[in-house]
């Protein structure tokens, strides 16, 4: 009887379809901003928890000060942008994380820094406006950006 039980419980479940993120993905619904109904599109990608934390990487990068609600003021091809810098919190909280696979596993003695799965940034001009909505002007600009800063970030 056990045995019927168990193989009902096991047959009912679906299976969940996990997405590998290759390089980066962009998700909207994110942050809230200040005058802005639509919450920011964020640039995520895969963690390296061989790397120190990232949020300890772009605060000292960009002189921030401090490793906790990191944000910074960044000029790329003339233009001013913040930067936001989700924490893991913010992520499962805007994101279903449960969707993303993760490809990149390490032994406990290998981590070094974050044992986060993934990173999230999003990117606004001076005027608020969503740099990585996929109408904004800025939006090549902002990717190519934050690529940049990821493959920084990987290449430590």
């Amino acid at each position: 009887m056990a045995f019927i039980t168990t193989v009902l419980f096991t047959s009912c479940g679906t299976p969940r379809h996990t997405v590998e993120i290759q390089d980066y993905i962009l998700v909207s619904n994110g942050k809230q901003i200040l005058g802005k109904e639509k919450g920011l599109t964020a640039f995520i990608f895969e963690n390296n928890p061989q790397k120190v934390p990232f949020v300890q990487f772009a605060a000292n990068k960009y002189g921030v000060g401090q490793y906790v609600d990191v944000s910074y003021w960044v000029t790329v091809d003339g233009y001013r942008f913040k930067v936001f810098v989700y924490d893991s919190d913010e992520l499962q909280k805007y994101f279903d994380m449960g969707q993303f696979m993760v490809t990149q596993q390490e032994t406990t003695q290998n981590i070094v820094g974050s044992t986060e799965k993934f990173i999230g940034l999003s990117m606004i001009t001076d005027a608020n406006e969503d740099c990585l909505d996929e109408k904004s002007l800025f939006n090549k600009i902002a990717t190519t950006y934050l690529k940049s800063l990821k493959d920084e970030y990987y290449n430590l």
